[in-house]
């Protein structure tokens, strides 16, 4: 499905990271969040692997294949969203390793009971948790993220809430005790409680290069 191969390197290195893993992608993966944030099907498209951190990560991802029916004719198959959990720690490399996918039987097996394997540079398996990630969601415009999230919170099988943490909704920010019992919070718009809400959970060079730049916007 997708042709060549194009290197794709992702804002995804934590400082003082020395170390990099190549996440090779076949043809048949179809990658939706990497360690829950979604990713953009522009990013990816022709691209055959990614490069993150060494270290823990979590994805979500679906298996699509062109599969031969009984009349022998042809017809994409496509799994439910699966959700893996695994450490690429001193891993230069990270392959998806699918099972036969041929027929329907195969692809009703896998859809009943999903098995990927994943294996460094020398073929050798690296630990996973595997889970089937469910969706509530119907229609074409599915929050993937969102699931992630709900997923990782629920704390379940291949659940990592290093990379979801819960995010307030507005309703939260409105309905604090400190917000609503303070008259000058009242007077407030949302987006001015918004903003404050988010510097005051900011590290402090966070806060500090915030603070340069709104200086440097024009007043209006």
């Amino acid at each position: 499905m997708r042709a060549g191969i194009v290197m794709v390197c992702l804002l995804l290195l934590m400082p003082g990271s020395a170390f990099a893993t190549t996440l090779r992608l076949s043809g048949d993966i179809n990658l939706l969040v990497l360690d829950g944030k979604k990713v953009s099907s522009l990013l990816l498209r022709g691209a055959e692997s990614l490069e993150v951190d060494n270290g823990p990560h979590q994805v979500v991802f679906r298996v699509e294949k062109m599969i031969i029916l009984p009349d022998q004719n042809r017809q994409l198959y496509v799994s439910p969203p699966l959700i893996a959990n695994f450490n690429s720690q001193l891993v230069g490399q990270v392959n998806f390793s699918l099972p036969k996918l041929e027929t329907l039987e195969d692809t009703q097996d896998f859809t009943n009971t999903p098995h990927v394997s994943l294996l460094d540079g020398n073929a050798m398996p690296i630990p996973v948790k595997l889970d089937i990630l469910a969706i509530t969601q119907v229609g074409n415009d599915i929050d993937y993220e969102k699931a992630t999230t709900t997923y990782n919170l629920a704390n379940k099988q291949a659940s990592s809430t290093e990379f979801s943490a819960p995010v307030p909704d507005d309703s939260t920010l409105l309905t604090k005790t400190n917000e609503l019992d303070n008259p000058a919070y009242q007077s407030q718009t949302l987006t001015e409680q918004r903003l404050k809400y988010w510097f005051q959970l900011a590290d402090p060079q966070t806060r500090h290069r915030f603070l340069e730049w709104a200086k440097s916007q024009p007043s209006s």
